[in-house]
């Protein structure tokens, strides 16, 4: 499946504040993404494992961007993310981007997106602090010195500074593939003196798990809940060609896995584990609603309550989230990685008793994924 008119850049970003909502001096919205170039060619090392020296990533109808790997003796097409070999942020590379201007003792908010298809860790190397998580406000956020954080595909990091240095600095990305050195922004002081700060190195990862300081919370894991959905994200083999992968939740492909059926009002509480063969992340979507992250791993949450609509679950890792059924309708809950997303993992969020509001009269061009 291809995903091509977002892949292109057909999306743009919404902020929607209320009248309480903090002012800032300044207010920056950068939105993280990658490109395909189209020099991408197969390597030499996949055509070897492949066994098929003459096939490229465009031979398969809908496999586009793929590589070929041996699974039990079974070819297994795996997505290949190197060929997304440009990052930007706002659309631009480093050497095209504007830079951020600031003036000392300004108080600057940036509002980081991530419409990509992979997770990206954003390196400031001065004193910040994150204070919102998808929207919403995380309680008294500490300040964190040059440290890393990380924005998964769907996932908004809102993220506050004061200008009180002398220097200009970089914020940049972390990561293995040559394209991340792009996708970096200088902030500048108007009033400064042109010295760039000296760019620190580490591996400092902000924790989720632990921004913020404990407060009450509209959750616990000690609620009695209305509604348990176990869902396991993994991957498999296509019964229909044998050769390509899909990602599954609980064994099975949308729209064949059973939905989370609620009743309004319901106290819903889902477990997410991560045991894809491939390894690969899974920021996972909830339309509609927010939930509230309760543990990782079996540990309940350090810092404060953290209330998201996608929640990246690495390999390995289990999460409890939970939300009040309080916004009727059919909603997909899937995989912001929309590689994966249109390869199976979708599933729904179904109330009982649900009065539809709009017929399909089949009249309609449009054909959705």
């Amino acid at each position: 499946m291809k995903n091509n008119q977002l892949d292109k850049g057909m999306y743009g970003t919404i902020i929607v504040e209320s009248a309480e909502d903090e002012k800032y001096d300044r207010d920056y919205t950068l939105v993280l993404d990658e490109w395909e170039s189209g020099s991408h060619t197969e390597t030499e090392s996949q055509t070897e494992t492949n066994g098929m020296e003459d096939m490229n990533h465009n031979d398969m109808d809908g496999m586009d961007h793929d590589s070929m790997d041996m699974e039990n003796g079974q070819m297994m097409m795996t997505h290949d993310m190197s060929t997304y070999d440009i990052y930007t942020i706002n659309g631009k590379t480093y050497e095209e981007n504007e830079p951020l201007k600031v003036k000392k003792g300004e108080t600057v908010k940036l509002r980081f997106v991530n419409a990509g298809y992979m997770a990206h860790q954003i390196h400031i190397p001065v004193e910040y602090k994150v204070t919102h998580v998808d929207g919403q406000k995380v309680n008294k956020p500490q300040f964190v010195n040059g440290s890393v954080f990380e924005v998964a595909p769907g996932e908004r990091i809102d993220v506050e500074f004061v200008a009180n240095g002398t220097e200009d600095f970089t914020i940049d990305c972390h990561g293995e593939m040559e394209a991340a050195a792009d996708m970096k922004i200088d902030v500048v002081y108007e009033d400064g003196n042109g010295e760039k700060a000296k760019h620190n190195s580490t591996t400092d990862l902000v924790e989720l798990t632990a921004l913020g300081e404990k407060t009450e919370s509209q959750f616990s894991l000690n609620d009695n809940f209305d509604v348990e959905y176990e869902m396991e994200l993994g991957t498999a083999m296509d019964e229909n060609t044998g050769m390509g992968m899909v990602w599954t939740i609980n064994g099975k492909t949308y729209p064949d896995i059973p939905p989370i059926e609620v009743n309004e009002g319901d106290k819903v509480k889902v477990t997410l584990t991560n045991n894809s063969m491939d390894q690969a992340d899974h920021p996972m979507h909830l339309h509609g609603h927010f939930f509230q992250v309760l543990s990782k791993n079996g540990e309940e949450l350090k810092g404060s309550p953290i209330i998201k609509d996608t929640l990246n679950v690495k390999y390995g890792e289990t999460y409890e989230v939970a939300f009040v059924a309080d916004n009727p309708g059919n909603w997909l809950f899937h995989c912001h990685d929309l590689h994966h997303a249109s390869s199976g993992m979708v599933t729904t969020v179904k109330y009982n008793n649900l009065k539809e509001f709009y017929t399909d009269t089949g009249k309609v061009d449009n054909k959705p994924e």
